[in-house]
């Protein structure tokens, strides 16, 4: 009964807030935007909420994450006078629930057992190419506002800075990394790929710049256990496994190489920081919103049964 109960409160309280947002108009850097983001962080922060009193409730609270983001992204919904009647009829058109995407996941890793490098390589970038593609600026406030984001906070992944993010920072406080390059190749659809953005300060992220990841012996530039000598930049260990799991998503996905010895240093990162809940969950949210996943993260083992990125 508790269960049932939570799990109607929560689908009307997603329907309700998602509703309010709708009667805000959208309009970039506006007071009104201002508020609009507001309402959706205060609904995301009250399903993670409800997730953590009820985790058996999960499957549900992710279809309604979807929802509401759907209606945040296009306010325009038909049909509203039947929710009182039916609530499920508004949140019954994403097919592809938690279960089923688990299911298709299994599948696939059963179907690859075996593969390696090349072969591997490609069927994993078949899996995983084929993604819901955002423009930089809508790819950048959902890493930001909702990926990165927890109790309206968000952390550099270079520095360890939190800044508040109930609405978007300014990027002179809070900026994007590209952790491939934009002028290696990220762009176009690569530019916009969460799966390798994360918050950074703005001063980190201007360090990196473009340099490839090493170990730094003499650096030049060292905050919040980051490193740069002006030829490297060494990632802190609290994420330098994510960096590496991140280069090689990207690697895979838009056929890039990764030069020998900053793979090999790659490697040993993704050794040094294994995988833990926080990246799992960012590998979820990302799913949600743009449709694919990191399977580096899914599957660790991918990494050294392929022998050259």
């Amino acid at each position: 009964m508790i269960s049932t109960n939570i799990k109607k409160c929560v689908l009307l309280f997603g329907f309700a807030m998602a509703s309010g947002a709708i009667g805000v108009s959208a309009q970039e850097g506006t007071t009104n935007e201002s508020a609009r983001e507001k309402l959706l962080q205060e609904t995301f922060q009250l399903l993670d909420k409800v997730e953590s009193d009820a985790p058996g409730a999960h499957i549900d609270l992710v279809r309604i994450r979807e929802r509401v983001m759907a209606i945040h992204q296009n306010p325009v919904v038909t049909g509203l006078q039947s929710i009182d009647s039916n609530p499920e009829i508004l949140f019954s058109r994403q097919k592809d629930t938690h279960t089923k995407r688990l299911a298709k996941r299994v599948a696939f890793t059963d179907s690859v057992k075996g593969l390696r490098d090349q072969e591997l390589r490609q069927r994993l970038h078949d899996s995983i190419i084929n993604h819901k593609f955002y423009d930089y600026s809508e790819a950048r406030r959902f890493v930001i506002l909702q990926v990165d984001n927890y109790d309206s906070y968000t952390e550099c992944v270079y520095t360890g800075k939190v800044v508040s993010a109930r609405t978007m920072p300014d990027s002179k406080v809070m900026n994007i990394e590209h952790t491939w390059p934009q002028s290696k190749g990220a762009t176009g659809v690569a530019k916009s790929d969460m799966h390798h953005l994360f918050p950074t300060d703005s001063v980190a992220n201007s360090t990196r710049s473009s340099l490839c990841f090493g170990d730094v012996t003499k650096p030049t530039w060292e905050v919040g256990g980051s490193k740069c000598d002006g030829k490297r930049y060494e990632v802190r260990k609290e994420n330098r496994g994510n960096t590496a799991r991140a280069m090689f998503y990207f690697a895979t996905c838009y056929d890039k190489s990764i030069g020998q010895p900053e793979e090999e240093t790659l490697r040993r990162w993704n050794k040094e920081d294994p995988i833990d809940a926080k990246e799992k969950s960012r590998n979820e949210r990302i799913e949600v919103i743009q449709g694919n996943r990191n399977p580096f993260i899914d599957n660790p083992e991918f990494i050294d049964q392929i022998t050259d990125f």
